[in-house]
């Protein structure tokens, strides 16, 4: 009984996080997900998929400076101030 009760209670974390993760995702919020491709607002550059991060914070939460006008964009491709 009590291997049925933790089995539950994994499930229903994994869950919660996957519908916590998909509802911060519609919001475009910075712990969502984006897998389509950015273009640069400023000069419409399309940005690289896959990028190397400069520091912590991009590579957590991504970003990216464009290329040809270094603007800085967050993953879904607003532009950071």
């Amino acid at each position: 009984m009590g291997r049925y009760i933790n089995l539950l209670l994994i499930v229903g974390i994994m869950l919660s996080f996957i519908v916590w993760l998909i509802i911060m995702t519609k919001r475009k919020s910075k712990y969502g997900l984006n897998f389509k491709s950015v273009y640069c607002p400023v000069c419409d550059t399309k940005q690289p998929m896959i990028r190397v991060s400069k520091n912590q914070n991009k590579m957590l939460f991504g970003g990216n400076k464009c290329s040809k006008c270094q603007a800085k964009l967050d993953k879904y491709g607003n532009v950071i101030s």
